[in-house]
């Protein structure tokens, strides 16, 4: 690569951060991705004719913008969907989210958390000291015992009590009492999640939603960064090549990032080393019937079954899977809080002795593709000490001209839709920016 019409903002990650900046800076950017394609952790991949996105991906934006963009970049082919959610508790499925759909669980188990929810509106503390303590206050201590704790346990890798709240959000819905007496006594469906419909390409996975932001991008793929130099601002990759810049934006992983800064402050690598996130093995798993899926996805509360989460492409798009077959994506995940523990050949076969056991899977059904994927960088783990490590490794990189963006570049539990935003933000704070060299082409 010559170094001729080079630019002077460098932006590392092909993701939907780093696309949405780069259209936002009229493309005035050089992006070095590590993979061989873009799309972050939105890319789609084809396997053996079905289609596996990297997680359960589907948009349920209410930003105009990134509507828009998604359906322009789809023109329009896409789907809406009502998705139906389920649960499973012991042997019960149950309608989501549980809080407000008790009816069909234990009378026992009912009557506990009913009870315990009533001392909790009369007594809880509002105590935001931490998520465990928020769910206790919420939902009362059966109910958050029972449910929550055990989720947080195989989708967290961590006990609630070691959690803060600033990520939730709407995320979890907390309920009034009327609203948990009608949930446990009448067969209606109370739906009181905070998606209501999503939207997903008709083709091609989620990773077609993100073609509008590509479209444009000096992209260059297999760049790898071993060194930064933010000094001499100068960064140098895994194949030998080097490059300066004027300022760098960076939407890969924060502490990743660190771990390569040249001459790096002691105090600012220890607050990276502390920030810390889940890792995930996707179970992909492709099925010789159609009918497989009856629901679009469910939450597993069981701790004895290794997945906490499965969802089926096949059913947001018949694009996503061959004819007459279907699709599941279940998610197991570690940290260094619970590491695996196991291969990812035993990954894949106790998912599907745990989803066979639960009637997922049938014992006739023909298993046409059986994959694993290992993700390190899922979720942005909030620990106690998160916002004030994560501060400090920001404000460092900032008076560097180095300009962290999206999920794993700000290290916060960003949505895709969120991300693309953060992109544009930073883009149009950057044009204003008169210390910055800006192409007038």
């Amino acid at each position: 690569m010559s170094s001729s019409g080079m630019h002077a903002v460098v932006t590392l990650g092909a993701g939907p951060a780093g696309l949405s900046f780069s259209q936002h800076f009229n493309h005035q950017t050089d992006i070095y991705e590590k993979e061989a394609s873009w799309g972050g952790r939105c890319r789609s991949h084809m396997i053996d004719g079905f289609i596996f996105d990297e997680g359960p991906h589907s948009s349920f934006t209410k930003d105009v913008y990134v509507k828009e963009l998604f359906a322009e970049s789809v023109e329009d082919r896409l789907n809406e969907i009502y998705p139906k959610i389920l649960n499973r508790f012991g042997s019960d499925w149950v309608r989501h989210p549980v809080q407000t759909n008790l009816k069909g669980l234990p009378v026992d188990l009912v009557v506990s958390c009913i009870l315990d929810f009533v001392k909790a509106e009369r007594s809880g503390s509002g105590s935001l000291e931490n998520y465990g303590q928020w769910l206790i206050d919420g939902f009362g201590e059966k109910f958050a015992r029972t449910f929550p704790y055990a989720y947080t346990r195989k989708y967290w890798t961590v006990e609630p009590e070691q959690m803060t709240t600033n990520w939730i959000e709407q995320r979890i819905y907390r309920p009034d009492l009327e609203q948990v007496l009608k949930g446990a006594l009448s067969s209606e469906i109370n739906s009181n999640h905070y998606i209501s419909t999503v939207r997903y390409p008709g083709r091609g996975g989620f990773q077609s939603f993100l073609r509008g932001l590509q479209e444009g991008t000096k992209a260059y793929y297999g760049y790898e960064l071993v060194e930064l130099d933010v000094q001499k601002k100068k960064i140098t990759f895994k194949n030998g090549f080097e490059r300066y810049y004027e300022a760098l934006v960076s939407s890969m992983p924060l502490p990743v990032l660190v771990q390569s800064i040249k001459d790096c402050p002691t105090d600012i690598k220890q607050a990276a080393a502390r920030l810390a996130c889940t890792s995930v093995v996707l179970v992909n798993l492709g099925v010789a019937r159609e009918n497989l899926a009856n629901c679009h996805w469910f939450y597993i509360y069981n701790e004895d079954i290794l997945p906490c989460r499965v969802h089926f492409p096949s059913a947001y798009s018949a694009d996503n899977s061959p004819p007459g077959t279907g699709s599941l994506q279940a998610e197991v995940y570690y940290s260094r809080y619970k590491p695996l523990g196991m291969s990812l050949e035993h990954v894949l076969e106790k998912t599907i002795q745990d989803l066979t056991a639960i009637g997922v899977i049938s014992k006739e059904d023909q298993i046409i593709l059986a994959q694993c994927q290992d993700v390190k960088h899922a979720q942005v783990l909030y620990h106690h000490q998160h916002t004030e490590s994560r501060t400090a490794v920001l404000d460092y990189l900032e008076k560097h001209d180095v300009h962290c963006i999206g999920r794993y570049g700000e290290w916060a539990y960003l949505w895709s839709d969120q991300s693309i935003i953060n992109g544009k933000r930073l883009a149009e704070r950057l044009i204003k920016d008169k210390r910055i060299t800006i192409s007038s082409s």
